[in-house]
């Protein structure tokens, strides 16, 4: 990889769906050898091309994870910068905006921490892509048919072959990014993810074929897929 980036790194969610016994937040169970959040972490640690790895934390994990990044790596890696995330999704992110220098050329990744098989190749592809679009998302085709639904019952049917199940990393321009970030708060408008906030301040999003290891670590089932992947 040529191109250089940051990324921000989310790992400030409440796992409410994932309902651990001891109420862990999903990235710091172990999975395999080390936390689930270190397989991305580890990624991007090790990639010349990321400058700087934002780590947005809830406040009530961040000396634990400092502990276990101590414990893995002997000494706390000097790419990362800490943000103590917000209430919601977009808030972390724009917390992790506030903080940065965003030039001209700058790019930016946004990851979920919970997504713990992202490879090095989606990353090569994310940077190829980005060379001619302002902002790109990994995403996959849907497999099974797609309702909305209200009330317990069928709204409308939506056209299989057009959704695709969005995931991340996700790659902007940062001054793209800052700029619908900043339009969505002005405008008390919150997204689903950041893919989103761009689309909706005028831009093209540019989606290419992910991988259906990708998956983000949501449920209980999800972990015990991941583990059983692991141990594959």
């Amino acid at each position: 990889m040529a191109e250089s980036y940051e990324v921000i790194l989310l790992a400030a969610g409440s796992a409410r769906r994932f309902a651990h016994p001891e109420k862990l937040n999903k990235i710091l169970v172990p999975l395999a050898d080390r936390p689930v959040f270190d397989y991305s972490f580890r990624l991007f640690n090790a990639d010349i091309s990321c400058l700087k790895i934002w780590f947005v934390v809830n406040p009530a994990d961040q000396d634990l994870i400092q502990e276990q990044l101590t414990a893995m790596y002997k000494v706390m890696p000097e790419k990362i910068e800490w943000v103590i995330g917000g209430r919601e999704r977009q808030d972390s992110v724009s917390r992790a905006l506030a903080q940065m220098t965003c030039t001209d050329q700058r790019k930016v990744m946004i990851h979920d921490a919970a997504r713990p098989f992202v490879t090095n190749e989606l990353l090569e592809a994310l940077i190829q892509a980005g060379k001619e679009s302002l902002a790109v998302t990994l995403g996959i085709p849907a497999k099974d048919s797609m309702k909305i639904v209200r009330d317990g019952r069928v709204h409308c049917s939506l056209y299989r072959p057009e959704v695709w199940h969005i995931q991340t990393p996700q790659l902007f321009d940062c001054k793209v990014l800052r700029q619908a970030v900043d339009q969505a708060e002005t405008e008390h408008f919150y997204g689903n993810e950041e893919t989103e906030l761009v689309e909706r301040a005028g831009y093209p999003v540019k989606v290419i074929q992910g991988s259906d290891h990708n998956f983000k670590l949501t449920t209980a089932f999800d972990y015990q897929v991941a583990r059983m992947l692991k141990e594959t």
